[in-house]
């Protein structure tokens, strides 16, 4: 009875630590990488000023949350969104990761970013910072899309 009682448990353990064991998962250095590439991918494409083009870079599903206003889901309003901003005078943001987590199939970066705007009035450049949160989903490709952007006021002056 006692071999067998020993037996079922040893068996137990071994299942157990079995279904504890996952899949090896992306490290901390693949999550920045990957964050860094498409920061940097984001920042070239705000640059440039190209609504069209910039939205190839979010999920077709993506939600986006500018400072003081309602969110705006999905690919059409966000082109429309960026058209104003630039109409506006966005013409850059520089990205300053605090915090990367997640998985592989989404990474959060959160930190500070810095936003150009061209003042029409003497055609300087306003610095304006603002906290951030960039939720990266992996598509089926393996590539990473913008799935959430949200940014509010509230970092110090650069």
């Amino acid at each position: 009875m006692k071999n067998s009682q020993l037996a079922l448990l040893m068996i137990s353990i071994s299942i157990l630590f079995a279904c504890n064991q996952s899949k090896e998962g992306i490290s901390e250095v693949q999550m920045n990488t990957i964050v860094s590439k498409s920061d940097s991918q984001l920042m070239v494409l705000i640059g440039n000023k190209d609504a069209d083009s910039l939205t190839k870079i979010f999920a077709a599903d993506a939600t986006i949350y500018p400072p003081g206003e309602a969110g705006n889901k999905g690919i059409k309003a966000i082109q429309n969104w960026y058209k104003n901003a630039y109409e506006f005078g966005l013409c850059g943001i520089k990205y300053q990761p605090v915090s990367i987590y997640g998985s592989e199939d989404q990474i959060i970066e959160s930190g500070t970013s810095v936003i150009s705007i061209i003042l029409n009035v003497k055609d300087t450049v306003d610095m304006e910072s603002y906290n951030y949160v960039n939720v990266w989903s992996k598509k089926t490709d393996s590539t990473y899309v913008l799935k959430t952007q949200i940014w509010n006021e509230g970092a110090s002056k650069e």
